[in-house]
């Protein structure tokens, strides 16, 4: 059997192989605890996960690019897609960003920082998934925002953003690096 098999995945029972490394045992069944190739053992009676090639996956500590994919007062959920525009995953991973991980002050209201579908640099806290994310540091916070009323990209004008179409003005938690060129 040279099929991969992921976390959770049913290999066999225990009367059958004896859990080695890379499996748990739930209820009697031998389960795969690792993305690999199983490996059955006939002559020791043991299966192993052969573990495959770690995919690229951000780790505690990075600096990774997101989008805002839900908000709520306290808590948004953040879809990270890379360490930068250029260098994406193959797969996005989930980050949760809570209220207490935007400012170094007390915040009451997440909406007052980020809005639905802006793009965010985020640093990554834990290293398992789903990743709690930060924003408090001066370089981390909003790069790339659109206007709520028009949809339009919005331009940094001093500590605030402003719509060129409709000329709406909103407030974010500007990271010094926000992708677009200061207005006039």
């Amino acid at each position: 059997m040279n099929s991969i098999v992921v976390p959770g995945e049913a290999l066999c029972v225990e009367e059958e192989f004896m859990p080695f490394e890379g499996v748990y045992t739930l209820d009697g069944v031998v389960r795969a605890n690792t993305i690999g190739i199983p490996i059955y053992d006939v002559v020791n009676r043991r299966i192993y996960i052969k573990p495959a090639k770690n995919p690229k996956r951000p780790k505690s500590g990075d600096i990774v690019i997101g989008v805002v994919d839900r908000i709520r007062d306290e808590m948004a959920t953040i879809r990270i897609i890379g360490y930068d525009v250029t260098t994406t995953f193959k797969h996005t991973f989930t980050g949760i960003l809570h209220i207490s991980q935007v400012m170094e002050s007390r915040a009451q209201n997440l909406y007052d920082f980020i809005k639905l579908g802006d793009f965010v640099k985020v640093k990554i806290l834990n290293s398992y998934i789903p990743y709690i994310v930060s924003m408090k540091d001066p370089r981390l916070g909003v790069i790339l925002a659109y206007c709520s009323k028009c949809g339009s990209q919005l331009i940094k004008t001093g500590d605030f953003l402003k719509c060129t179409k409709c000329n709406n003005t909103e407030n974010r938690k500007l990271s010094v690096d926000y992708m677009l060129v200061k207005g006039k």
